[in-house]
C-alpha cells in the first residue's frame, strides 16, 4: 500500500512495488512503496544493512556492484516514469532533477580537479550555458551553501577544506542545478558533531527557499525530529511504518519504531544500563516468516508469523500506516480514531 497525498500537496516522486535483488539471488529490498510531494522532507529512517540507500539508489538507477536487478511496479517523477526512461534521458535526470549528496564528503569530489571546476562541468551537463555564466552559478551556489570566501573555496581542491566546507561545497554543487529532489544519504554522519547541526540547518533553510524535495537516509533519530516533515521506519528490506513525524515520535505504531525510541538516552530516567533491542537484525535471506520483527519484538505472539501488510493506523485520517496487525491493540483506542 502506498502512502497517501494530503488533499492540496503534489506529489513530486511515486515508487509503488520496488524491490532489489542482489546476484546471490537475495531480495536486499522488498516491496517498497512510497511517495514524495512537493517542498516535503521525507526520512528514510533504519538500522544499517535494511536497504534504504539501496531503496534511494533505485530511483536513478544507480546502484553499486554486486546487484543484480531492479524489479518494481513503477518509479515515477512528476508523471514520466524513471523506470522505463531511456539511458540518455536518465542521465539528464540524475543530477539534474534529482541530485544526492553522499555520506562522506572526503570521498565526494575528484582530488585532481578544483572544486569550481567540477560544479561548473555539473552545470554544463544538465543546462545549456557558457563556461562564464555557469562559473557565475558555481560561484552564487557556494556562498547560497554558507561559505565564506567562495572565490577560495571555487579555487581550492578538495584536500585544502574542512569536512563541513567539503559537504557544503558538495551541496552547493548538488543544487546548482536546480534539482525537484534531493537525496541526502547520512549527510552529516562523517562530521564533527559541531558541524552536523550547521549542515542540518543549511539543508532546512535551502529546501525551504527553492521549494526542494528532500529525501533524507539516516539512522540518527534527532536528524530525523530536527528535518523532516514525514517518516518511513524501514527494518529488514521493508517499510514497517509511514507517519508525520511529530505523531511518529509522540505515538510511534510499530513495535520497532517504539524499541528504537526506548533506546534513546533520556534526561529525566536514571538508568543503569542503556537499553537495548535484542537479537539482531536479520540478514537478507533469513528472513523469518511474516512479521521480520517478530524474533525481537516484545509484543510478538500468535499470528505474527503471517504474512503483516501495511496498513493505515488511522482509519479516518489515513496518514499512518503500520506493518503490524495487532498496531490497533498495542497502542489504545486512540489509533483507529480521528484525533
Amino acid at each position: 500500500m502506498t502512502a497517501p497525498v494530503a488533499t492540496g500537496h503534489e506529489t513530486l516522486i511515486r515508487v509503488e512495488n520496488l524491490s532489489v535483488t542482489l546476484s546471490s539471488g537475495v531480495r536486499a529490498v522488498d516491496g517498497v512503496s512510497f511517495e514524495i510531494r512537493r517542498g516535503e522532507c521525507v526520512a528514510l529512517v533504519g538500522e544499517s544493512g535494511c536497504g534504504k540507500t539501496l531503496t534511494a539508489l533505485s530511483l536513478l538507477r544507480s546502484l553499486p556492484p554486486g546487484v543484480d536487478r531492479i524489479e518494481c511496479g513503477r518509479i515515477e517523477l512528476g508523471g514520466r516514469r524513471l523506470d522505463r526512461m531511456p539511458p540518455g534521458e536518465l542521465r539528464r535526470v540524475r543530477g539534474g532533477e534529482i541530485a544526492m549528496v553522499f555520506q562522506d564528503p572526503t570521498t565526494s569530489f575528484n582530488p585532481l580537479f578544483k572544486i569550481g571546476a567540477q560544479i561548473v562541468e555539473t552545470i554544463r551537463a544538465h543546462r545549456r550555458t557558457g563556461r562564464g555564466a555557469a562559473e557565475e552559478t558555481a560561484l552564487e551556489a557556494l556562498e547560497d551553501a554558507g561559505l565564506d570566501g567562495p572565490s577560495r573555496i571555487f579555487d581550492s581542491y578538495s584536500h585544502q577544506l574542512s569536512g563541513g566546507q567539503r559537504q557544503r561545497a558538495f551541496i552547493a554543487m548538488a543544487l546548482a542545478t536546480g534539482p525537484k529532489l534531493l537525496i541526502a544519504d547520512e549527510p552529516t554522519t562523517a562530521l564533527d558533531v559541531t558541524v552536523q547541526r550547521q549542515i542540518l540547518d543549511l539543508l532546512a533553510r535551502l529546501a525551504a527557499e527553492r521549494g526542494l524535495s528532500l529525501l533524507l537516509i539516516t539512522h540518527n533519530l534527532a536528524v530525523v525530529a530536527h528535518l523532516a516533515d514525514r517518516v518511513l521506519m524501514m527494518y529488514a528490506g521493508q517499510i514497517v511504518e509511514s507517519a508525520p513525524a511529530a505523531d511518529l515520535f509522540s505515538r510511534p505504531g510499530h513495535p520497532y519504531t517504539r524499541a528504537l525510541l526506548d533506546c534513546l538516552p533520556r534526561l529525566d530516567v536514571v538508568r543503569d544500563q542503556p537499553p537495548t533491542i535484542p537479537g539482531s537484525v536479520p540478514r537478507p535471506g533469513n528472513w523469518p516468516a511474516g512479521c521480520r520483527f517478530r524474533d525481537r519484538c516484545v509484543s510478538a505472539a500468535a499470528g505474527c508469523e503471517n504474512s503483516q501488510e501495511l496498513e493505515q493506523l488511522n482509519q479516518d485520517k489515513g496518514d499512518r500506516l503500520v506493518r503490524c496487525w495487532r498496531a490497533v491493540e498495542l497502542n489504545g483506542p486512540q489509533a483507529g480514531a480521528d484525533d
